[in-house]
């Protein structure tokens, strides 16, 4: 139901546009696409890679949260520097791209500490 309110409000902005901006705004749109995909493509196999591995080495720390090409992972303290090399290894080879595919891994008491 709200994605339907949501495709009439994009349908009313399209339609309030000119022809020239609604042309523009449609070829902006193809041209990212395609790139937001693959990222979104990426981190969902990060995901994946990240999920496994920390089963696989019977850490106790969980992956809580995605927010766009961030992973937030839970885990205790002294389990913190295994798990952000785990985190930057995972992240950094999960794709072979013509450029490097770097990350970062930073840590927290909150998820504003770790940004900070």
């Amino acid at each position: 139901m709200r994605l339907q309110a949501l495709a009439r409000a994009d349908e009313g902005f399209l339609l309030g546009m000119a022809y020239s901006t609604q042309r523009g705004f449609g070829e902006r749109t193809a041209m990212n696409h395609p790139m937001q995909g693959s990222a979104d493509d990426i981190i969902k196999l990060a995901m994946v890679r990240v999920h496994s591995r920390l089963a696989r080495e019977g850490l106790a720390a969980q992956l809580i949260m995605q927010v766009h090409d961030e992973l937030i992972v839970e885990c205790p303290e002294e389990e913190a520097p295994r798990v952000e090399a785990l985190l930057q290894q995972e992240m950094q080879g999960v794709a072979e791209l013509s450029v490097p595919l770097l990350a970062e891994a930073h840590t927290g008491r909150n998820w504003l500490a770790a940004k900070g």
